[in-house]
């Protein structure tokens, strides 16, 4: 779904419907038997209101906690078309990961007790991710050098807010679209958009998109071997 809020939110400023509020109105979580009440969703994770793709709901709010959480290491996989220069070194700082000052007040400045204009904001470190080049497209604009819009194919396992946002904004890519489509092993695959699908549960034990990104090579691991081993054999003396 796209430019609806994913929240539970029941007063948007706009008036703007909650999806729980659509997925109410659709029926879903409605019982069978009369007088019943329906059945509380709770959503897992969230998309802002320019990001669509895939969005899971639960009637488990355990389920739906430990599908979050940071530990669980679950992988979320995006399309993302970006506007700018996409070099080599912007690919290698994301797959390496990188920090970003994160700042969500209009134009990041502030001032500072004498008056002068300063960059505020903390800084926010973000672990690698995996991504890959799907279809690179350039066309001619109203100025000499025109532009290029590119295809990325992103999968992410820390789920920060706004977390590709800002890691591409400050490489100087601009977001122009993003899609979610998959959520550990829950895949969008060809749903429509709009649409809601009961699925199987599928226990998080047993999934596939999970853990780390990056295996390490056996040269990385023996190299860690070998410091935690350098640090042992470390020894304080006491000369008094």
């Amino acid at each position: 779904p796209h430019c609806h809020i994913p929240t539970s939110i029941q007063d948007d400023p706009v008036g703007r419907p909650s999806m729980l509020q659509r997925l109410s109105r659709g029926g879903v979580g409605k019982s069978s038997k009369k007088n019943e009440p329906p059945t509380h969703l709770k959503p897992v994770g969230r998309l802002d209101m320019m990001t669509e793709g895939l969005m899971i709901f639960t009637n488990d709010g355990k389920y739906a906690r430990q599908l979050e959480l940071p530990t669980s290491q679950l992988w979320r996989t995006y399309r993302v078309r970006v506007h700018g220069r996409l070099s080599m070194g912007k690919l290698r700082a994301m797959r390496n990961g990188l920090t970003v000052r994160v700042n969500d007040n209009p134009g990041g400045m502030d001032r500072n007790p004498s008056g002068e204009v300063v960059q505020t904001g903390k800084m926010m470190k973000y672990k690698g991710i995996k991504v890959s080049i799907e279809r690179k497209n350039t066309y001619q604009g109203s100025g000499r050098s025109g532009g290029t819009n590119t295809w990325l194919q992103i999968t992410c396992a820390e789920g920060k807010n706004r977390q590709l946002r800002r890691i591409l904004g400050a490489l100087g890519l601009d977001v122009t679209r993003l899609v979610r489509i998959s959520y550990g092993d829950y895949d969008l695959n060809t749903i429509p958009p709009g649409r809601a699908i009961e699925v199987n549960y599928k226990d998080l034990e047993g999934m596939k998109k999970k853990g780390p990104l990056f295996v390490k090579s056996h040269k990385e691991k023996k190299k860690e071997v070998d410091k935690e081993k350098t640090g042992a054999g470390v020894q304080w003396i006491n000369h008094s």
